[in-house]
């Protein structure tokens, strides 16, 4: 497990971060079922920390640690395809089920990303926070429950795919996206949920492969130099 990149973290918020990190190494691949976790004591080192969580919360990092390695199995191009199926869903329900309050959050986060594209700062969150908001608006719970709980794992992958142009893109589809919740008119917030995730999809294709190219040469030096 040395190897693996961690970010350090605010203590308040210990527990919840550290499972969110570790689960992203998972999911990346860089932690493996049957690799061995460090000490707590190494661990509040690692994550910057004086104390990782409590009993009762490493029961729980445990437990939701132990969720993700049963699901390794499942790719960023897997979670991808499986949020066009969902979203498209929450999309048209929201157009049929969204009241003032819920719209009113949906344009919240449309304007939370209209103004970071104006400063050229990341989107990701604000993006992402859309589709949530847009998931609530549809009033079903497990749909709901199924955006947020992909939600931080796409959110670093959004991040390191960043780029002006996608932003912009993803900007004006959200807005598109909002008007016909608003318009109250379901086949066409669908229709415009499938165009936007389909792109998505095109995007993360690329840049999956622009990785792997990367680390087959990256591996390649090692050998030489090894």
């Amino acid at each position: 497990m040395s190897g693996v990149a961690f970010t350090p973290i605010r203590q308040a918020r210990a527990s919840g971060e550290i499972v969110s990190q570790i689960e992203r190494a998972i999911f990346d691949g860089e932690l493996q079922t049957g690799d061995r976790l460090e000490s707590e004591r190494e661990l509040a080192e690692r994550f910057g920390v004086s104390r990782i969580v409590s009993d009762t919360n490493v029961d729980q990092v445990a437990e939701s640690i132990s969720t993700m390695i049963q699901l390794r199995r499942m790719t960023l191009s897997g979670v991808a395809e499986a949020r066009t199926v969902v979203e498209t869903a929450t999309s048209e329900l929201a157009a049929e089920r969204a009241d003032a309050a819920a719209i009113l959050r949906i344009e919240q986060t449309v304007e939370k990303g209209r103004s970071v594209v104006r400063e050229q700062a990341p989107h990701t969150e604000a993006s992402m926070d859309f589709h949530v908001a847009v998931a609530d608006a549809a009033k079903n719970e497990l749909l709901a429950a199924t955006v947020a709980a992909y939600r931080d794992l796409l959110v670093q992958t959004l991040h390191d795919m960043r780029d002006v142009r996608s932003a912009k893109t993803t900007q004006k589809a959200h807005e598109e996206i909002l008007d016909a919740i608003k318009s109250h008119e379901p086949e066409a917030a669908r229709k415009l949920m499938l165009e936007h995730l389909q792109d998505f999809e095109k995007r993360l294709r690329r840049w999956l492969a622009t990785q792997e190219q990367a680390a087959i040469v990256a591996r390649a030096r090692h050998r030489r130099t090894g």
